[in-house]
């Protein structure tokens, strides 16, 4: 996946070896085994959430009724993604690629639950899994604890006023829905833990704990992503794919740029790709179907480029005229008119199309939806001169950073202002050397 957003100081992922699948046995009449069993007709021993059989052959479980027996409950097996193993540990040099997932057969039908899981039935089965993998390791010699896991769970949970992750839709399905989809789904378990341990240290700084859980938690977030993109994506795992990628993106932002990188990493915009990743799902033709039974759909309804009747919307038309005078300058320097599409070949049209839209409302947590469909519908075209240095370009996205940075979460308002000290300071060094017909 071109688009995983790396760094040095992300952890290491391996693959854990799979254990051979139990021997076949005869079957005996269950009505309460999972259908993975009765397609099998085998013997089913029922354990939740992953009876043996399933737990064996790395696939998901799935039972149509839920047996009464809840013994074993806490324990929680991955399918899409590889387990990491004992051995993972936060790396301060540069990372090696994350490996590739292998996988299992493809698992059954998966029905969404009806209702979320308490808070405790979830934090207790997905606590069980980081222990099953000794993640963390508990090492007397480690900082990060097991402990420290649970803590950071709670602090994802527990209510945060004013709005902290996302707009108030997002943060109500995410503390609702994400630790019950996290039971299956272990890529975003460890994204859920990265991003309120990355919260954490934003209000404790000095609490190392919390750097080194953010850091290895999201190494393995973007490696068990990564692998669920590459052999399984469909409208049973969606949801989940979903509420990691608005955690993606709101880290990416964030740790978009070190204080302590050099000035040649100007032209990495790879935070922008990773942002992305709502708008790629959304159009992907496996998930299209799901799209309007989807737990995010009003999170979708409201970025305002989504209809639950014909899915992602077209691009708006351009205005004959921009609401802000900035934006018409810029309109003029790249060329783009009342006609301009991206069909016309003019990377810059759509995303000035959208910057006027975000010129004609009051940019606040509310409206991180309509900020972010900004960088969602943004070219591939436009992201290269990004990387370019192109000046024009550079001027659009510091007009966009400017909006972002009147939404006051820890993620987004400080990113923000620094990106456009920063893009600035690129423009003056940029423009200095420019003549007008280099510009042509």
């Amino acid at each position: 996946m071109s688009f995983i957003f790396e760094r040095p100081d992300l952890a290491q992922v391996q693959d854990a070896p799979r254990t051979r699948s139990s021997p076949r046995r005869t079957h005996t009449k269950s009505r309460l085994g999972c259908i993975a069993c009765k397609k099998r007709r085998i013997k089913c021993d029922e354990v939740i959430p992953a009876c043996g059989q399933c737990r064996d052959k790395g696939v998901d479980c799935i039972y149509s009724q839920r047996p009464p027996n809840a013994a074993g409950a806490s324990r929680v097996e991955a399918s899409d993604v590889s387990h990491a193993n004992s051995g993972a540990t936060e790396q301060q040099s540069s990372a090696a690629a994350p490996q590739q997932a292998t996988t299992g057969s493809k698992p059954p039908p998966e029905q969404p639950p009806p209702e979320p899981f308490s808070n405790l039935e979830a934090k207790t089965r997905v606590l069980a899994y980081l222990e099953q993998v000794k993640i963390p390791r508990n090492s007397p010699s480690d900082t990060y604890h097991s402990q420290h896991a649970a803590q950071i769970l709670d602090h994802f949970t527990d209510g945060h006023p004013p709005s902290w992750a996302g707009s108030p839709e997002c943060q109500r399905v995410l503390q609702t829905w994400a630790l019950t989809l996290a039971v299956t789904n272990p890529f975003l378990l460890h994204g859920i833990i990265a991003f309120s341990a990355s919260h954490l240290h934003a209000i404790h700084p000095n609490e190392e704990k919390y750097r080194i859980a953010a850091s290895l938690h999201y190494g393995l977030s973007l490696t068990g992503f990564a692998a669920s993109l590459g052999n399984s994506v469909s409208g049973d795992n969606a949801d989940a794919l979903f509420a990691c990628c608005y955690l993606h993106a709101m880290l990416a932002f964030h740790y978009k740029r070190r204080n302590d990188e050099p000035d040649s990493k100007d032209s990495d915009f790879a935070w922008l790709r990773l942002m992305k990743g709502i708008p790629i799902l959304q159009r992907t033709n496996v998930l299209r179907p799901h799209l309007t039974k989807s737990l995010w759909l009003p999170v979708f309804i409201e970025s305002g480029a989504f209809s639950p009747q014909t899915g992602p919307l077209p691009e708006p038309p351009q205005p004959n005229k921009a609401a802000h005078h900035e934006i018409e300058i810029l309109r003029g320097e790249c060329g783009v008119t009342a006609a301009s599409t991206e069909d016309d070949g003019n990377p810059y049209a759509t995303p000035l199309v959208h910057l006027d839209k975000l010129s004609r409302m009051t940019v606040d947590s509310s409206k991180i939806g309509s900020l972010m469909v900004f960088i969602g519908r943004m070219p591939e075209e436009f992201v290269q001169l990004l990387e370019k240095l192109d000046v024009r370009a550079l001027k659009v996205l510091r007009f966009w950073c400017r909006f972002a940075q009147g939404v006051e979460q820890w993620w987004c308002r400080g990113p923000a202002v620094d990106e456009t000290v920063r893009l600035s300071r690129v423009l003056a060094e940029k423009e200095s050397l420019l003549t007008p017909e280099s510009m042509n």
